[in-house]
């Protein structure tokens, strides 16, 4: 399991880094998924792909806050 730096757990969503990235990445974890949808398709030898997924208003927005402040 690779290392995890924690800038904000929520209700069921946890916002990190790794230190072990070379280059900057978030990574959102996220459990007890209510609505989503994962999506792959090829177009043109291109495959391509995107998720949604369902967060209340109020973890996204301390999750925000969280990133904000640990950057400052």
């Amino acid at each position: 399991m690779s290392p995890k730096k924690t800038i904000c757990i929520a209700n069921n969503t946890h916002l990190y880094e790794n230190p072990r990235d070379k280059d900057e990445y978030v990574y959102i974890e996220i459990e007890d998924i209510g609505e989503c949808s994962f999506e792959i398709w090829t177009t043109e030898d291109q495959t391509s792909s995107r998720a949604h997924v369902k967060i209340s208003k109020e973890d996204f927005e301390r999750m925000i806050d969280a990133y904000k402040s640990k950057e400052n």
